[in-house]
């Protein structure tokens, strides 16, 4: 295997792992998928529901599924604009900011118990690597090259 071979495998168990002690934890009403589309309402602020049928590849009528069962469990708020009355948006409810705050915490306890014996030092180079592998792939989708 050469470097990006052994890179690409690393990523990928790191995913998996990371989402293997998440994934109990989320399970319920609000499963790890659900978790992971509010998180990802938390960090961009708002999304279409055009963004929930790419992000999970999932037709826009599950997608309006998905966004009304969140709705119906007042976690989300939808937000028509009032340009173009088209175009509705999501954005977390109270409620769903609770939750998505909430869950955090408890990822963050989870990780500072694994990681407890990495040093500062060690922490910082992985966030920072892990940080440039992201913005290069980000460069990639953006532009197309690197």
């Amino acid at each position: 295997m050469n470097i990006f071979e052994n890179l690409l495998t690393s990523l990928k168990r790191a995913s998996e792992v990371s989402v293997s002690i998440m994934k109990p934890r989320d399970e319920g009403v609000i499963t790890h998928n659900l978790m992971i589309f509010l998180f990802m309402i938390q960090n961009k602020g708002e999304i279409r529901t055009r963004e929930i049928s790419e992000h999970f590849g999932v037709t826009s009528g599950a997608a309006t599924g998905i966004a009304d069962k969140l709705e119906n469990l007042g976690l989300i708020e939808r937000n028509r604009s009032k340009i173009d009355r088209r175009v509705v948006t999501l954005v977390l409810s109270e409620k769903g900011k609770k939750l998505v705050q909430s869950k955090k915490r408890e990822h963050v306890e989870l990780y500072q118990y694994i990681l407890h014996d990495f040093s500062e030092e060690e922490l910082l180079n992985t966030i920072r690597m892990l940080n440039k592998i992201s913005d290069r792939i980000d460069s990639y989708n953006n532009r197309g090259d690197i």
